[in-house]
């Protein structure tokens, strides 16, 4: 995951004291261009060994640079302890070297420190009517503190009364623990299975690995290296695979899903692509596995599917109401027959029959019974329900029956049949989409600070107001290039996941060099990710213009390949 630096012709008083306390070093320390890191599985790198095996030893590498030992966790502890002997035997007002040692042993304890978090609080999510566009919404109706009491008694509650509360918060807590008492495995082995997928063919590759990877369990960790990337994965590339993956699900090339065009009340929502000729049915349950996995992990998906699918995986009946997100035209067709209480003497309606016409694979129309028999007999106000209903299911589910079987089945098979169904479609939906818009103001809130950063420092504050003038598509962007996310956590940037499922909130740190003119060193000029963290390593700049620049670079190109670690 890095490499490590050090420091060229220093004269500081505070390092001769700390010499005369330590072997005798020489002053000039070899210079490397990049800041400290760590690798999480091994320290086999070519830097580390020169610097190792360099003649000129010297206690300030003894005390930065961890050496081979039997395993990784004693590495980690004689790290730590060099990183706190050095802490306290070198008193300096060089805050270059001080945050060297800092951000080393701090990086030593998040690798050891896998425990499962909760967020401080989760947010009163409720759904309201707006009174201008006639539309239901989600609004934020507060914080509530998430306390040991109230988790207890919410997870204490048993199924039947979970599921007849309306309190969507609630629900969640419940769903969440559930899956951390009942699903996942936190007994699992260091040694997680790793697939080696190719970027440019993921989804074909994903499946295949997969269907093939006996070891591989979805309740347990799993990680991904792509193919020709130096990426270390310990959270971010998984993150990233995940979205990519998506991403290649609902691209319409592939036929799994598609964009409803259809004139309805919500636009850009997905349905299910309808079934075709040799339409390969195992995708969809590898796409029902990847979806209890997002769940079970807290991540979102940036595609919403239409309540129609939603239901129908949540095997709830699909009603007229329902049909208004699929298809308004249709739905008003319906809804025109429903409403009229003399069918009879309707000229318009009176002459229907039970047929219809569905739409074939190739675009052309085809006139079926909606009943045995359908074509002698009529509508009336008697069979007018019937009528409704069955064409809701020839238009809606007999397109859909097998791919949202398939669906399913994956998804039952990691999260079992019942815990679902506590929520309303709306609830499921967002929760597995999360927000669609980004808080600045919560986002600030929820940022840490490292080395001599704080919110009043003059780069924090180009930085703050460089975000807010971005459109709401470049935002996204950058928190993507940022987390490896696509979508804000339902609870806001409080409960930003990073390793192992763990809350780590967004935190900004200085990018650091030691190259005596930064002005020429370009590297140095642009913000570094580490996603696994949620964590930026931000350069100072000295003007606005020279930070849009390093936001430009960032915008401007495909944030799936920067900053994964």
């Amino acid at each position: 995951m890095g490499a490590c630096v050090s420091i060229k012709n220093t004269n500081d008083k505070n390092i001769k004291n700390f010499e005369s306390k330590s072997p005798k070093v020489n002053n000039e320390l070899p210079k490397l261009k990049r800041r400290p890191r760590l690798y999480s599985e091994s320290i086999n790198h070519p830097t580390l060994d020169k610097l190792n095996n360099d003649n000129n030893e010297n206690k300030l590498n003894n005390h930065l640079i961890y050496r081979k030992e039997n395993s990784i966790i004693s590495q980690r502890r004689q790290s730590l302890k060099y990183c706190n002997e050095f802490k306290n035997n070198y008193q300096s007002n060089n805050r270059l070297l001080m945050h060297l040692a800092n951000s080393l042993s701090r990086n030593l304890v998040e690798q050891n420190n896998f425990d499962y978090f909760k967020p401080e609080f989760i947010i009163d999510w409720k759904i309201v009517k707006n009174e201008k566009t006639n539309v239901y919404m989600w609004k934020n109706f507060g914080k509530i503190p998430l306390t040991n009491d109230l988790i207890n008694q919410i997870s204490n509650l048993s199924f039947e009364e979970i599921s007849n509360c309306d309190c969507f918060y609630k629900k969640r807590i419940y769903f969440f623990y559930y899956i951390k008492n009942n699903i996942i495995n936190e007994n699992f082995k260091n040694e997680n299975p790793i697939l080696i997928i190719n970027r440019k063919n993921i989804l074909e590759e994903s499946f295949n690995q997969f269907i093939t990877t006996k070891e591989l369990n979805l309740k347990e960790p799993i990680k991904i290296h792509f193919v020709d990337e130096v990426a270390h994965d310990a959270g971010g590339v998984y993150r990233e695979w995940y979205t990519s993956l998506y991403k290649e699900f609902f691209s319409e090339k592939n036929k799994f899903f598609i964009e409803n065009n259809n004139n309805c009340i919500i636009k850009g929502t997905y349905l299910i692509y309808p079934k075709y000729k040799n339409m390969n049915y195992d995708y969809y349950e590898f796409f029902g596995k990847i979806g209890a996995k997002a769940l079970i992990d807290n991540l979102n998906i940036s595609q919403i599917l239409n309540r129609v699918i939603i239901k129908y995986l949540l095997k709830e009946k699909v009603d007229l109401f329902d049909i208004q997100f699929y298809d308004l035209d249709l739905y008003n067709s319906l809804k025109t027959i429903y409403e009229n209480e003399n069918i009879d003497s309707n000229e318009s309606l009176k002459d229907l029959k039970f047929v219809w016409n569905i739409k074939d694979e190739n675009g052309n129309f085809n006139e079926i019974e909606l009943i045995p028999n359908g074509n002698n007999i009529n509508l009336n106000n008697e069979n007018k329900n019937l009528f409704i209903e069955k064409v809701i299911y020839y238009e809606t589910l007999y397109k859909y029956e097998e791919q949202i079987e398939r669906i399913r089945k994956g998804f039952c098979d990691l999260l079992g049949n019942k815990i679902c169904k506590i929520f309303k479609p709306e609830d499921f939906n967002f929760l597995i989409s999360g927000q669609n818009e980004i808080d600045l103001e919560d986002w600030k809130k929820n940022t840490i600070y490292k080395g001599f950063y704080n919110e009043n420092h003059h780069t924090i504050k180009l930085f703050w107001e460089i975000l807010s003038e971005l459109s709401k598509d470049e935002l996204f962007n950058f928190y993507h290039f940022c987390t490896s996310s696509i979508h804000v956590p339902i609870d806001g940037f409080n409960s930003l996941k990073g390793v192992n499922n763990k809350i780590q909130k967004f935190t900004i740190e200085p990018k650091l060099s030691l190259i005596l003119n930064e002005d020429n060193n370009n590297d140095y000029k642009l913000i570094e990710a580490k996603t696994c963290f949620n964590r930026i390593f931000l350069p100072e700049y000295s003007n606005k213009n020279e930070m849009k620049k390093a936001f430009d670079i960032i915008l401007g190109n495909d944030t799936s390949f920067f900053g994964l670690e």
